[in-house]
């Protein structure tokens, strides 16, 4: 067990093609312990945006802060602080903030990875 301010976990440009000025830091994952989940807190700045992607595994999002416009899915959907976001697998997903004000922070949940 162990507890640790989020600011000492590498936070790291989202270097998925498309993406724009978005970071991630990987909270709890392989390397810090876990053996089931990961979780990640991603970070899309105004005029940011994670284009439609998919992958295998599912996504439980909390949204800590702004909002975002929701790609694929119900297009046109807006998540915003306190709502949660669930993304099954391989449902084309991705988040849009190119219009806003704030950055949309997120908290993302995923299955463990191998590269993680």
């Amino acid at each position: 067990m162990y507890a640790v301010n989020y600011h000492e976990r590498e936070e790291i440009e989202v270097t998925l093609a498309g993406s724009q000025k978005t970071t991630v830091r990987w909270l709890v994952g392989k390397r810090t312990g876990a053996k089931t989940y990961a979780m990640r807190l991603f970070d899309i700045k105004p005029g940011g945006i994670i284009p439609l992607h998919e992958h295998a595994e599912e996504h439980e999002i909390f949204v800590l802060q702004g909002q975002a416009k929701i790609i694929g899915g119900n297009d046109g959907d807006i998540a915003k602080k306190d709502d949660v976001v669930f993304v099954p697998s391989n449902q084309p997903h991705g988040y849009d903030n190119t219009e806003g004000t704030e950055s949309f922070r997120f908290i993302c949940v995923i299955p463990l990875l191998d590269n993680e």
